[in-house]
């Protein structure tokens, strides 16, 4: 049958009640829909006659390009006549809080970490785990680490996309000219702190001020190697005692004290920095920085530098694995789906056909979690692409299951950790105060 594509008015009406059932970031509004049918022969789920099935997420042109494609091969073999619901970042949220209210929601939404836990705690998403169980899913070759970021409460209801994990990126020229060996994988915080000094001692060389821009990620790592977590499971508050706490405030002490020596690059620098082209690290003129792997590429390619990375640092005393599998995002099925089964075999084509990752979406999401997929994606990729699909693969024993999803208002006590830190950084605040105020703030605002 010949593929058909239509316009979808999405109407945003209900804004107030939208706003205030979720928020998103993100301006600019593009919306649109198309539809893809066959009369193929359908799979073990889907009936002979035609499914009408709709999908949303968010994302730029050539992700709806990639998206629809992989979804129109799928709709033919299976008989699924799919309608694409797709917009910008903050379009997006708002359309959904709009739709959720009416019960009119998509089959299957695109989903992000400080999203997720409203949309289920509403009972807005399905489990997917019975899926899973039957086998409409197939995870025989997804790694238990992948999967956890999808998992609320017992029960699993998204499957990651691609996958991220936060990294320390170093430059290994900079390491030799100042003598210094580079860093193995499982260091700690002393060990970080040192090679900083030492760097910089043997060649005046910086280092990225590593709590600056993103200390909860510097944070999270720590406070999970002593086996405990950023929040508590209900999300209403803390998830660590006083020991680390008082961890934390040393940790973000040090961070000043290098400041001060001139070891780490000023925080008035750094925060002026609009794009990582202006980066001291991608410059080649700061010898390590914390970022996101999916970063990698993009920074060695700046300005064709050598760049490697190694894990996150970790308290001395740490007990445990303190990195975790960050899902860049989830496709999860929706309660206003008539044919969940339908909906989420269409999400294990999307995660799990070799074709459809290897030859059309290309980790477009990110590091695909299907072992098979990623392996073949590596094999086929320039030298510094591969260094990001390695270290997926190999970081893993210093990962653990993610925590309990992270509470919908998570992004401003993150707001209220980065003010204070900046504040830390320019001597305007003591390191105790900080972390004093942070949680203060933050257990007031999980509250509300």
């Amino acid at each position: 049958m010949k593929s058909t594509r239509k316009a979808l008015s999405l109407v945003l009406a209900g804004t107030m009640i939208a706003s205030s059932l979720l928020t998103g970031c993100g301006s600019s509004t593009s919306t649109a829909a198309s539809t893809a049918s066959s009369s193929a022969q359908a799979s073990s789920v889907a009936a002979q006659t035609t499914k009408d099935m709709r999908v949303g997420w968010w994302g730029s042109q050539s992700r709806h390009d990639a998206t629809i494609s992989v979804f129109d091969t799928y709709g033919k073999l299976n008989n699924v006549n799919f309608t694409y619901e797709y917009n910008s970042y903050d379009s997006y949220w708002e359309t959904l809080a709009t739709q959720s209210v009416g019960g009119h929601l998509p089959d299957v939404i695109q989903q992000v970490t400080d999203q997720f836990s409203s949309y289920i705690n509403s009972g807005l998403l399905v489990d997917l785990q019975p899926y899973v169980d039957s086998g409409v899913i197939d995870t025989s070759d997804i790694d238990d680490v992948f999967l956890s970021g999808g998992e609320y409460k017992g029960g699993l209801y998204g499957i990651s996309l691609g996958t991220n994990v936060m990294t320390i990126m170093y430059n290994p020229e900079l390491f030799k000219a100042a003598g210094v060996d580079e860093p193995k994988d499982g260091w700690a915080w002393s060990d970080f702190v040192k090679t900083a000094r030492d760097i910089y001692a043997a060649t005046g060389v910086q280092t990225e001020n590593v709590a600056v821009g993103m200390p909860r990620y510097l944070f999270e790592a720590m406070i999970r190697s002593k086996g405990q977590a950023l929040y508590s499971e209900d999300g209403k508050d803390f998830g660590f005692d006083d020991e680390t706490k008082a961890e934390l405030i040393q940790v973000l002490q040090d961070c000043y004290d290098l400041t001060t020596e001139g070891v780490f690059v000023d925080p008035e620098e750094q925060i002026l920095w609009s794009d990582n082209s202006e980066r001291a690290f991608c410059k080649g003129e700061a010898a390590m920085a914390m970022n996101w792997s999916s970063s990698f590429v993009n920074f060695s390619g700046q300005y064709n530098l050598t760049f490697d990375m190694t894990t996150q640092p970790v308290l001395d005393d740490a007990t445990t694995q303190g990195m975790y599998m960050r899902p860049a995002q989830f496709f999860s099925v929706t309660t206003s789906s008539k044919d969940p089964e339908a909906a989420a075999a269409a999400i294990n084509y999307f995660v799990n056909d070799l074709e459809a990752n290897t030859q059309t979406l290309k980790g477009e999401r990110g590091v695909p979690i299907n072992t098979t997929i990623r392996t073949t994606l590596r094999d086929s990729s320039d030298e510094t692409t591969q260094k990001v699909y390695d270290f997926i693969s190999d970081v893993s024993e210093f990962c653990r299951d993610n925590d309990p999803s992270e509470p919908a208002a998570s992004r401003q006590c993150v707001e209220v950790l980065n003010n204070n830190v900046n504040e830390v950084m320019y001597g305007q605040m003591t390191a105790e105060d900080c972390i004093n105020d942070w949680m203060q703030q933050s257990i007031e605002i999980l509250g509300a």
